[in-house]
């Protein structure tokens, strides 16, 4: 009985310390809590007249190298993780997350968007050469982009169409419908919408994308978005870098204010499952050795 216990404890001190290297390792749900900032974003009304921003977010399996949304409460502008650090959501990088912590990427040049009127907007990472994992086991799960514009505003009248994602200078397909996951917007109240998530295995149109598994260079993602006041000028879709360059098909999308239900696995509950089968397991054999 002494050494079946024993095993169990052992069982369980295993288990807790995997947990721990999950915690640390894997970087934070992006529906994780809402900063202050972010909360504050999501109450206020919309101003068709105001000036927004659209941030560029990512996230590789296997590296997990990441950039969670801007009102993450740990990863964003003013997320805890930073804190006591050299780096910030700001550093316009990519970051990746290991047993030494969140350390930002060296060479990648991620671009967010001031929105300050109708137009055509790009978010963007470029600098991946030499990045990225490039194991089977590893590829890129989520590219997205993340607002601050109040989605749940009554007289919210923003629209996001012609949706394009661009990998190395060359445009890649995507669904009809652009996808808004209401698990993500649900929790902050802001605009945010994916073009790549794998996680939506219930969506085969929004699963991941062989286009994308390693990008050699960049990501972009552009997008039009109306509902303002007024047009910006400057706001408009810049020329294709490679004019060889191919396109698989047109993606556009419009969508307004209304978010889907649908439900994301997260990597975290996974493993937590997984532990809690182990420790059963391990009550069971004692049982019946006892029996």
């Amino acid at each position: 009985m002494r050494k079946s216990l024993k095993k169990i404890a052992a069982t369980l001190a295993a288990c807790a310390m995997a947990l721990t290297m999950a915690a640390t390792v894997v970087p934070t749900d992006a529906a994780a809590e809402t900063s202050k900032a972010g909360k504050k974003a999501a109450k206020a009304d919309f101003n068709a007249d105001g000036t927004y921003h659209a941030y560029f977010g990512f996230q590789q399996t296997g590296s997990w190298i990441f950039r969670d949304e801007w009102y993450s409460d740990t990863l964003g502008i003013d997320g805890s993780s930073f804190k006591d650090t050299d780096i910030n959501f700001d550093n316009g990088t990519l970051f990746k997350s290991d047993t030494n912590g969140i350390t930002a990427v060296d060479g990648t040049v991620v671009t967010d968007a001031e929105i300050t009127g109708n137009g055509t907007y790009t978010v963007s990472v470029e600098g991946l050469s030499g990045v990225l994992a490039t194991d089977t086991e590893s590829k890129c799960s989520m590219v997205y982009v993340d607002t601050d514009i109040p989605w749940s505003a009554k007289d919210n009248p923003v629209t996001i169409s012609d949706v394009k994602l661009t990998v190395d200078g060359r445009d890649v397909s995507l669904p009809s419908d652009i996808f808004f996951p209401s698990e993500y917007i649900d929790a902050s109240g802001l605009l945010r919408f994916d073009v790549v998530n794998s996680y939506q295995a219930d969506k085969g149109e929004y699963a991941e994308s062989p286009d994308i598994m390693v990008p050699g260079d960049s990501i972009k993602v552009t997008f039009t978005i109306s509902g303002f006041n007024n047009d910006n000028p400057d706001a408009v879709e810049a020329p294709a870098e490679d004019e060889g360059a191919t396109s698989d098909a047109a993606a556009t999308s419009e969508v307004t204010a209304e978010s889907e239900s649908s439900s994301s696995p997260i990597v975290p509950i996974v493993i937590v499952v997984v532990v809690v089968v182990v420790i059963v397991v391990a009550v069971v054999v004692v049982k019946k050795k006892n029996n």
